[in-house]
């Protein structure tokens, strides 16, 4: 497929995808706007930005075109073989990213996931494991080797949106939560934890543990008023380092 131009939220960068429906919502700024202004404000020269499902690519190729360095991790087969392919249609910005087809998972071994609908859909998750219409496996990585991986990075943002798996990730992330780490944007999916068969006492407490190991971070909710980590309404959180 031929590559496109595409600007988004005033990052330029060229995609090779077959997502043209997703992009022009993009370059519209109607998806996800609080998410890539606060992208915006927080990646740059300087920043290791680790992308934990990176989909097709658009917070990894924004934060690479703001200067940032690009770790990026997505499991979906189908996913991985568009981002990959959106990362080498920009030859300059190529070899500031570093692309991975696993699953962050505090456990070694296999992860099994699956969509309600087919691969690539953005949707893959490990709640619809065994339900979903497609189903795969993916090697898992763990955070502490993605700690490794950041090596000697002074500065390092996260953002990660794995469509209910933050909660089982979130208590063992300390390795990517430390100092050097400025800043996280993380995608919270209560609705889907609910439509799992999760009880509303069940997300109190995953919310709540969430919480905990944020506790260095002071918490903002980036789409709606409510508590900084939604019970009922699926958002992104920014966590910002105190």
């Amino acid at each position: 497929m031929n590559a496109r131009v595409r600007n988004v939220a005033g990052a330029s960068f060229a995609v090779a995808d077959d997502k043209d429906g997703f992009w022009d919502k993009a370059e519209s700024g109607a998806w996800e706007p609080e998410t890539l202004a606060s992208v915006h404000a927080l990646a740059g020269p300087g920043t290791l930005f680790i992308d934990i499902g990176g989909w097709i690519g658009p917070i990894t190729l924004t934060a690479a075109a703001l200067g940032a360095e690009v770790l990026a991790f997505e499991p979906d087969p189908r996913a991985f073989e568009l981002i990959s392919a959106n990362v080498a249609a920009n030859p300059a910005l190529a070899p500031r990213i570093r692309l991975h087809h696993a699953a962050v998972s505090p456990t070694p071994g296999r992860v099994r996931l699956g969509s309600p609908k087919k691969p690539g859909d953005s949707m893959g998750s490990i709640l619809a494991a065994d339900s979903g219409v497609a189903l795969w496996e993916a090697q898992a990585i763990l955070p502490a080797e993605i700690a490794a991986m950041a090596g000697d990075a002074g500065r390092i943002v996260f953002k990660m949106d794995v469509e209910g798996a933050e909660y089982q990730l979130l208590p063992h992330l300390a390795p990517l939560l430390g100092p050097r780490t400025a800043a996280a944007l993380i995608a919270f999916h209560p609705r889907l934890l609910a439509k799992a068969g999760r009880s509303a006492a069940e997300i109190e407490a995953l919310t709540a543990t969430a919480r905990s190991a944020l506790a260095d971070y002071t918490l903002r909710n980036l789409d709606c008023e409510e508590q900084p980590i939604s019970r009922q309404a699926n958002s992104t959180v920014l966590a910002t380092r105190k």
